[in-house]
């Protein structure tokens, strides 16, 4: 289950302030579809299970939301707006007319609060699997009871007590259930082919596409429309991909750093409150990630410093380290990738560039100023990858008028050139992104003039003259990239 804590109740995935006098006065919603015992069927198929196939376990302590979302999608139902805490099926009911108090139906999902009344907080919810005639009985199948999903029998659902998480506090059905049995899952995509995952902020918002292993480009979508909201909306944010997975960071408008994960078959998991997991950190203005091995490397910038987490194979996350403050002034920008074992830091601070390496063992070289290396001051953006031995560097100067290419080699030794044969003399750019995507270097830049462009280095060196992104599905003004290269 999510079980929400009270030290936790800033999370807008609460929802004592959602539910209170509203409740009292609920009348029963419509039946859902006739077709809604699918949900049961499927609910106790899966019954002994861990969190594994639930959108890939990204909460190993708090799934429950992610087991009901993930049966509910199975049965063809709607499941947009629907995340990682149990609140969301709150909202769900709400927008779509589905939550009430009373008569419970296979199928629906069942919130449960920690003190007994409605005015409580929903820590659990789980599935209604059977309902007897007068509706005073039920069976339920919930994920994360006992660490696993769990079954059940009848019980009086008006005085029964579920351990952990309380009395019963409403019902939401699903919508769009179909009258039929669902298609069959489609498959995820053949093995063996890389894809660059982008997202763009925009608005406030976080819109997210895929350029195929054809070079084609699928369409962009709203991420928070599949993995719930980010409260205060979207400041800046970040990707790393996991074999066929996309890891993506979103830093709030409020400074919070929040965490969702693409399944390669490109079902997302809810957005999830990283404080909640690696401790809390306040005022984080930037964030970049990268994969080492099954491991997600995360670096962010808080009240100008920089830190450090990792968000382990498991799905637990290890506590904010601080990692310094280079140069003596705020650091602006962070970046990283990985080369062979060791990840590289860059940062940002005073418009010189500063580098850091993390070793495998955890350990840490101390920062250096790479700017005296590369002779390029001044500098206002910057992105990196890792191919091979080697960093690859993407930079901007003069206030995103002139960019810069370059590369930190295996030997130590740091080069920048031109790039203004790429992106051309009299485009500015205010943001930059890279990664490397199967063994080429993709970078896109943000424009001040609302485009966002796309080029490649291909492995022998050569670039492709940077072109605009079909922006089409991206609503407001685009301030952000992000970029990282998945295999499947």
């Amino acid at each position: 289950m999510f079980k929400t804590t009270k030290s936790a109740r800033a999370r807008s995935f609460l929802i004592a302030s959602l539910v209170l006098a509203p409740v009292m006065g609920m009348s029963a919603a419509a039946p859902a579809s006739a077709y809604a015992p699918t949900v049961a069927d499927i609910a106790r198929s899966q019954v002994g299970n861990d969190c594994t196939p639930y959108y890939g376990c990204v909460y190993p302590s708090a799934w429950c939301a992610e087991f009901s979302r993930w049966v509910w999608k199975q049965a063809g139902a709607n499941t947009s707006g629907l995340n990682a805490a149990a609140a969301s099926f709150y909202s769900y009911g709400q927008r779509n007319g589905t939550l009430h108090t009373s008569g419970p139906q296979i199928g629906d999902a069942v919130l449960w609060d920690d003190d007994g009344s409605v005015s409580g907080e929903a820590n659990h919810v789980s599935l209604v699997v059977g309902v007897s005639d007068d509706g005073s009985q039920i069976q339920t199948v919930g994920g994360n009871e006992s660490r696993k999903v769990s079954y059940k029998n009848w019980f009086n659902w008006r005085t029964y007590t579920n351990p952990g998480a309380g009395k019963a506090l409403a019902f939401v059905s699903p919508v769009g259930v179909p009258g039929t049995p669902p298609p069959t899952t489609t498959p995820p995509a053949p093995t063996g082919q890389w894809r660059a995952q982008v997202a763009v902020e925009s608005g406030g918002g976080l819109f997210h596409a895929v350029r195929n292993p054809d070079r084609t480009w699928t369409g962009f979508g709203n991420v928070e429309n599949v993995a719930g909201e980010v409260p205060g909306g979207v400041r800046t944010s970040a990707e790393a991909g996991i074999d066929g997975t996309t890891h993506v960071l979103a830093v709030n408008n409020e400074g919070k750093l929040y965490h969702t994960v693409r399944l390669a078959d490109g079902n997302w998991a809810g957005f999830g409150d990283v404080h909640g997991e690696a401790g809390p950190l306040a005022n984080i203005t930037q964030v970049a990630a990268v994969s080492s091995g099954t491991e997600l490397q995360v670096v962010v910038v808080a009240d100008g410093k920089v830190y450090h987490t990792v968000r382990r194979a498991n799905g637990t996350w290890a506590p904010f380290g601080a990692v310094g403050n280079p140069g003596g002034a705020p650091v602006t920008k962070v970046a990283m990738s990985q080369t062979g074992s060791d990840t590289q830091i860059v940062a940002l601070s005073g418009g010189s560039l500063f580098h850091t390496v993390r070793h495998a063992d955890g350990t840490w070289i101390d920062w250096g100023n790479a700017s005296t290396e590369t002779g390029v001051s001044g500098i206002g953006d910057i992105a990196v990858a890792g191919t091979g031995g080697d960093m690859q560097l993407v930079v901007t100067t003069e206030g995103g008028a002139k960019r810069y290419h370059g590369a930190r080699f295996a030997s130590g030794q740091w080069v920048l050139n031109d790039l203004s044969s790429v992106v051309p003399a009299g485009i500015t750019v205010t943001d930059v992104a890279a990664a490397a995507v199967n063994n080429e270097l993709q970078a896109a830049f943000v424009t001040t003039d609302g485009r966002v462009l796309h080029t490649i280095r291909a492995v022998n060196g050569t670039w492709t003259p940077a072109a605009p992104v079909d922006l089409t599905g991206v609503t407001g003004n685009h301030t952000g990239v992000s970029i990282t290269g998945t295999y499947n």
